[in-house]
């Protein structure tokens, strides 16, 4: 017999189930022929059909065949393994397969996640013998070499000093022959075990993180009373290493249920098996090697996992499963422990010391602890009661478990029935047994208004309302005296049928109450919600009980609380209360909707937050027809996407995505935290904002990202350009994000109502009136005041559950009229007539009905307003791209612009001009590409320091036309471009070779480049750091490359810039070896003036020793400079006088002059204006060589302010014979 337990040690991303790619498993009915190892066919004409264009490689048995297979296991000789080379994911292909007749099912391979909890060092024996009272067990039993735990997990050190004496020998292979199946189970020389990840006959680890299925047998079997190491509840009983982890990385991407075939196979007592996932699909090949192992004898224990949440956890949450939570010293709950009702017992899972590799041992904590430590126990009662079956020895583990919920009050029935008691499982008689409740949860939950209500799906006032409930037992038993109660403190609701209900209840077994319940609600209640209480109560004693709740009447808005019982729904909640909005909320955790039950809310909020799994067919199903008859929906949540379109994302999925999502899947990790919102945008406009999933690790922030098809628009982007948000507008309203409201500004520690903030508040209200069921396009300023206005909506459901609608409207700001609007076939609509003057129009729309009053926009005091006459508003620009300086003399840049204008923008311009010629305007149209006006400046043969100053403008199509201006901005022709961004940890536009990369150098040169980066360079290394694109210099007089270096260089490794005109012919051009402190070198590359200059560095070593190697940074080309080299390659002193543009200019109220001067001299400037007369004199003095800055207040000599206009500055030196002017322009 056979007892298989599960825990967790190690933690992989929350829910995120994998699958083995190219594989899937296929059951075949037993009407089909037996399929031979490593076919190509399965010899069914319509799989084989089907599976043709999938590129197949092998199809095999997952276990070799068993003959005369008992007709009450389950048919595992027809479970094949199915490998392929197409790209097609094994998810989809199963989805395939699984309609077609003779599949019994097709899945992919799951691959479960080791999961881990830090070491805590405060644990450092073995605590937990004593608690379980081992020591008392063992004066009963010291175990039997006769009873087996397999242990399946990454890989187990068979060689272990305090295991080796404990691992299992098949002897028959043992004393055979090698390389045949001596024992004929289907597995050569299986003498130790089996790898089922490699498949051979070594369950050794390869690599160092395969660690910890030693751990786990050591909690299970260590071998005790030898004077060394670890002592351990099986004390003598065998270990049977089963590994499944991969030896290149050590995934667990083996075949674990063929583990647990093969285990039972061997007639193993118990099987541990510590991994597992939280939630996601079930697998119906690990059922069926469960259903195998359990048939023979087995009972399976699973980790109930290290998540701390109340959650199922798979395989614990398996029919004949039994749960184990794991304890810490007191007895109390681990502080990692997941609980649920699934639970069946506890364990102690916190700081145990057991085997570690290389001889070791180490403490560790999690489930996968408590796992071991109840199978070493399981082990022990089987060794002394060996008929026990493997009911039996589930029932007496559990059964035998004292009672920790006095220290656990607020865990009661998700701990299971206490923590295991090795003594009393190996001493106990029968009659001395503990009592084991039933654990009965809600799993589905219904309200009906169709047998004794209206039918309409609205919980109205008076009406008669059947409440059915569905009920699972997670117990291992039953009991045939189960009492289940519904009440309610609420004064609305009267129980009028069948308050009581008494059961008789199977053990793992689901109750069906369809109807059970009858309530009528008063005739004076008040719209809202209604909580009523399922209580639990067996022999007399009440167990538990759970909340179930009805909407009575109806709100405007429906709020889905999809997060699996968290808070998330108080950041929503507390937002339409501070709006004045009713809502009501439905926990989706109490059961699904149907289309009766949100066919009358105009609005619905539903939000997934990071719950798993979300959005189940049903879900999907009354979605659909909701938004097909004309629904409102935001729906939001991380991962919401990953399900829909990864996993398991299979075609209805996918289908629900992009028909009512409207958009393509892109990814589930945006990785980026902030997110801006679109310009002009009626939803986001203005909001920018990070995001954090409140409550969850850094590690588990997966917000979505997507592209909106052509009919949505994108509201929101993440920082990388990533699609976050969008809205639709069609025959339904939708707005989805790819990460909830709640995520908006907030950190991990956030929390409702308290860390609501204004980014979510604004969103909200705009989002709602997005969705605004009074469906309305708002009116535009128009220019005919002899026309008559046309005012129209459309309202939810065609305005029958509605009075109104109402138009509530006003003219140059009097008094609001109220008018109710003509009903058609296509909607509602007023004609106001002409008003033949110019007026400004304020209005909204309303309607109620007995349970609320709505309106559009939702808050009043924002009315819609246009105006009708002459039109006097000028367009409005912003966001003109900014252009860096830059060293082309010639060239063309794009720039864009967004403009917008109350009655409409007709044109925009582009317009640019010189700093040496303020009078010359160049203007073109610019051209409109979705939001953006865009359009070309272009410019030819500047000189180094001249501007270009450009604008845009916009006209709008008024009658008598409008005309607005954006800002003006400039850019210079430099003589500098830099060539690295390296201090932003961004290589950029250089090839970094083999070995090249960025290196942390000190805090004031930052990052910078490296040959070999956090290490030495290699022995007869030949290495290159090369700029990809070539640069022109062809229009230059001049250039310099100048750039910092240092070097920890080998005598005879030497590192060497080359440049080329054809990247062929390299030409050295500056050399380094030996050890250089820092430095900045200057290399004249005016001789290689072509339009395609190639750039490399260039590392070559011998093979006599090695160093940390060359260092690069701050790489930058210096065109047409007035700088000149001295001997050592450092910046000298200009070779001539020069004098700059001011800048800024035009200016006000100061500019900045700038000169150059190569030797000492006096050096006067001074101002004049158009008719040459002296303004100011600014600077006058003895001047030492080299650049200086000198600037101008547009004042006098008298200081006195001067009138705008054109001025000319000029320098003198009359020692030098120099003198040079220039013009600026000062505006005001």
């Amino acid at each position: 017999m056979v007892l298989i337990i599960n825990g967790i040690l190690y933690s992989k991303d929350l829910n995120k189930a994998e699958y083995v790619p190219n594989e899937i498993i296929l059951k075949l009915s037993s009407e089909t022929k037996i399929i031979s190892p490593h076919s190509l066919t399965t010899d069914v004409a319509e799989i084989d059909a089907a599976l043709l264009k999938f590129a197949i490689t092998d199809i095999s048995p997952v276990v070799p065949y068993k003959k005369d297979l008992n007709q009450r296991l389950p048919d595992i000789n027809r479970i094949y393994r199915i490998k392929y080379t197409d790209s097609i994911m094994p998810d989809i292909l199963s989805d395939d397969l699984s309609e077609l007749k003779h599949v019994i099912y097709a899945e992919p391979r799951y691959i479960p996640y080791e999961t881990t909890t830090p070491n805590d060092p405060y644990y450092t024996n073995q605590w937990h013998l004593p608690v379980i009272d081992a020591a008392l067990a063992w004066n009963v039993t010291q175990g039997d070499t006769n009873v087996i735990i397999a242990i399946i997990d990454d890989a187990i050190d068979i060689d272990h000093e305090d295991l080796a004496a404990n691992i299992f020998i098949n002897w028959a292979e043992y004393n055979g022959t090698a390389g045949l199946d001596d024992d004929f189970n289907g597995y050569v020389d299986d003498v130790n075990g089996w790898d089922f990840a490699e498949n051979d006959n070594d369950p050794n680890p390869v690599i160092s993180s395969q660690d910890h299925g030693t751990h786990v047998a050591g909690c299970a079997s260590a071998v005790t009373d030898n004077g060394i190491g670890v002592s351990a509840p099986g004390w003598k009983c065998k270990i049977l290493p089963l590994k499944f982890s991969n030896d290149s990385n050590g995934s667990l991407s083996g075949d674990y249920p063929a583990a647990i075939i093969y285990a039972a196979d061997m007639n193993a007592a118990v099987i541990n098996c510590s991994f597992g996932r939280d939630g996601g699909g079930i697998s119906n090949y690990q059922l069926d090697a469960i259903t195998y192992a359990h048939e023979l004898g087995t009972l399976v224990i699973a980790s109930a996992g290290n998540n701390n949440e109340n959650e199922l956890h798979y395989p614990s949450a398996y029919l004949n499963v039994l749960s184990v939570a794991s304890t810490a010293t007191g007895d109390y709950k681990s502080s990692f422990s997941t609980y649920h009702l699934s639970v069946d017992i506890s364990s102690p899972g916190s700081g145990i010391l057991s085997a570690t590799l290389d001889n070791d041992y180490e403490t560790a904590s999690g489930t996968s602890m408590s796992s071991p430590v109840a199978a070493g126990v399981g082990a022990l009662i089987k060794s002394q009661f060996s008929e026990l079956s493997s009911y039996g020895l589930a029932l007496r583990l559990s059964a035998t478990a004292d009672d920790i919920y006095d220290v656990n009050p607020e865990y009661y029935l998700l701990l299971g029935n206490g923590r295991v008691n090795a003594n009393n499982g190996v001493s106990y008689t029968d009659s001395e047994l503990n009592e084991i409740p039933v654990r009965l949860g809600l799993s589905q939950f219904s309200a009906s208004d169709m047998l004794n209500g209206n039918g309409d799906g609205s919980f109205d006032p008076g009406e008669t309302i059947d409440i059915g409930i569905n009920l699972y037992n997670y117990s291992i038993m039953g009991s045939e005296n189960v009492n289940v109660y519904l009440t309610s403190l609420d004064s609305r609701l009267n129980i009028i049928d069948n308050s009581e209900i008494n059961l008789v209840v199977a053990p793992e077994d689901t109750i069906i109450l369809d109807q059970a319940f009858s309530i009528t609600i008063a005739d004076s209640a008040e719209v809202g919600i209604a909580v009523m209480l399922v209580n639990i109560e067996q022999g007399g004693n009440n167990l538990n009980s759970f909340e179930i709740s009805i909407n009575v009447g109806t709100t405007p808005v429906l709020v889905v609380d999809d997060d699996g019982g968290g808070l998330t729904d108080q950041f929503y909640t507390t937002i339409l209360d501070s709006l004045g909005i009713k809502y009501s909320v439905w926990e989706r955790i109490n059961g699904p909707l149907t289309y009766e039950m949100v066919q009358n809310s105009p609005i619905i909020i539903w939000f997934t937050e990071y719950h798993f799994p979300n959005l189940d067919y049903d879900d999907m199903s009354v979605l659909g027809q909701y938004l097909d008859n004309g629904g409102n929906l935001y729906l939001s949540g991380q991962d919401l996407g990953h399900e829909c379109n990864e996993y398991p994302g299979d075609s209805v999925q996918t289908a629900f995505f992009s028909n009512y999502l409207h958009a393509d899947w892109g990814g589930d990790d945006a990785n980026v935290s902030s997110v801006v919102g679109i310009p002009g945008n009626s939803i986001s406009d203005g909001l920018n904002f990070d995001i954090y999933q409140p409550g969850y690790p850094s590690a588990n922030q997966y917000p979505d990202y997507f592209t909106p098809h052509d009919d949505a628009t994108l509201i929101f982007s993440y920082s990388n350009g990533l699609g976050m948000g969008l809205s639709f507008e069609g025959e339904h309203r939708l707005v989805y994000t790819g990460t909830g409201l709640e995520t908006f500004g907030s950190n991990a520690s956030s929390t409702a109502p308290q860390d609501v903030n204004e980014y979510q508040r604004v969103f909200l209200e705009r989002t709602l009136n997005y969705l605004n069921f009074i469906n309305h396009t708002s009116l535009t300023d128009n220019e005919d005041s002899t026309a008559s206005v046309y005012f129209y909506v459309s309202i939810f459901n065609g305005g029958s559950d509605f009075n109104g609608p109402y138009l509530h409207y006003r003219l140059n700001g009097e008094e609001f009229n109220a008018v109710e609007m003509n009903d058609t076939t296509d909607g509602f609509y007023y004609t106001l007539p002409p008003p033949n003057q110019s007026v400004i129009v304020e209005y909204y729309f309303s309607v109620y009905n007995s349970y609320y009053n709505w309106t559009n926009p939702i808050n009043t005091d924002d009315t819609f307003i246009f105006s009708i006459g002459r039109d006097l508003i000028t367009p409005e620009l912003s966001e003109l791209v900014s252009l860096p300086s830059i060293i082309d003399r010639s060239g063309i840049a794009s720039v864009s612009v967004l403009a917008s204008d109350n009655i409409g923008v007709d044109s925009v311009y582009l317009h640019w001009y010189y700093s040496f010629d303020l009078a010359e305007i160049v203007s073109i149209p610019m051209a409109l590409d979705g939001y953006h006006w865009k359009g070309d400046i272009e410019w030819n043969d500047l000189s180094g320091n001249d501007r270009v100053y450009y604008f845009a403008s916009a006209v709008d199509s008024a009658s008598n036309a409008n005309v607005g201006y954006s800002d003006t901005l400039n850019f210079q022709i430099i003589n500098n471009t830099v060539l690295t961004s390296w201090d932003k940890e961004i290589i950029g536009q250089w090839d970094t070779g083999q070995g090249w990369g960025l290196i942390f150098i000190n805090a004031v040169i930052k990052y910078g480049m490296n040959d070999s980066p956090g290490e030495s360079y290699e022995n007869n290394k030949s290495d290159y750091l090369t700029l990809i694109e070539p640069f022109d210099l062809s229009t230059y007089q001049s250039a310099y490359l100048k750039f910092w270096t240092g070097s920890f260089l080998r005598e005879n490794d030497i590192g060497t810039v080359e440049i080329s005109s054809n990247a062929s012919n390299w030409q050295p051009i500056y050399s380094i070896t030996g050890i250089n402190v820092t430095d900045t070198v200057i290399v004249d590359v005016t001789d290689y003036l072509d339009s395609g200059v190639y750039l490399r560095f260039h590392i070559v070593t011998d093979a006599s020793g090695v160093s940390s190697g060359w260092y690069i940074d701050d790489i930058n080309l210096l065109v047409d400079t007035s700088i000149v080299l001295t001997s050592n390659n450092e910046v000298g002193l200009p070779l001539d006088f020069s004098l700059s543009q001011n800048y800024p200019n035009p200016f006000n109220p100061t500019t900045a002059i700038q000169f150059f001067l190569p030797k000492e001299h006096i050096v006067t400037i001074e101002i004049f204006d158009i008719l040459g007369r002296l303004i100011s004199t600014i600077y006058k003095r003895k001047t030492q060589p080299g650049e200086h800055i000198v600037h101008w207040d547009a004042t006098d000599n008298q200081h006195n302010p001067v009138s705008t206009g054109v001025y000319f500055y000029r320098i003198q030196s009359a020692a030098a014979n120099y003198s040079q002017t220039r013009k600026m322009l000062y505006l005001k």
